[in-house]
């Protein structure tokens, strides 16, 4: 998995994103799976998912590595959200069929997603989205990938389930740029989007 991107957003959070070149034999050699490796895997029935989940372990494993961050393996809670064993550090991955992307924060929780722009997503965000967010993106195809990865975003540095894009995550753009706000009965806050051209595809992160 070649570095394809490194980059540092903050004092207290980094992004580094790979091109995802190897086949799920390769990733296997790479990873090593242990045994609850091995069980995640038994319960994944398409490649695709087996090689994104190892390929996301394996760029966790590396960027602790490269930011001396002890690495004690991955876990997840009971909303599914993954995090660092034994670590104080927050992360988030995104998959796409040519990169992953992994962001570290020690400032709290951040959330990440990348997409290719193409003409469906207009489809996603008419039903998820407000009007005046539909607004701001107008025709726009890199404006309608933004919103949708922002959303994306949002919602995995929440962290839990039952979130409704349209009535509960919002974007909106401010002078000092974009704004990502949370709205739930047990959390509510607004967050700094972050957003990065990677080859075709957009990435955006919400911290």
């Amino acid at each position: 998995m070649p570095l394809f991107f490194n980059k540092i957003l903050s004092e207290e959070i980094q992004f580094m994103v790979w091109d995802l070149t190897e086949t799920l034999e390769e990733l296997v050699q790479l990873v090593k799976p242990d045994e609850n490796d091995r069980k995640i895997l038994e319960s994944i029935g398409h490649e695709t998912k087996k090689k994104e989940y190892l390929a996301g372990k394996n760029a966790i494993s590396q960027m602790c590595l490269l930011e001396k961050v002890p690495f004690n393996g991955i876990e997840k809670d009971e909303h599914g959200k993954p995090f660092l064993r034994n670590s104080s550090y927050e992360i988030s991955v995104t998959h796409t069929l040519d990169y992953i992307g992994v962001v570290l924060s020690k400032a709290g929780a951040v959330g990440v997603d990348i997409e290719k722009p193409r003409h469906q997503i207009f489809k996603v965000i008419g039903r998820l989205c407000s009007q005046e967010e539909l607004d701001w993106v107008a025709e726009d195809i890199d404006k309608a990938t933004i919103l949708w990865s922002a959303k994306e975003a949002l919602y995995k540095l929440y962290g839990k389930r039952k979130v409704d894009f349209k009535e509960n995550l919002t974007l909106v753009e401010k002078p000092e740029g974009l704004v990502g706000k949370i709205k739930m009965p047990d959390y509510e806050a607004e967050h700094k989007v972050f957003t990065q051209k990677v080859a075709e595809y957009w990435l955006v992160i919400a911290y």
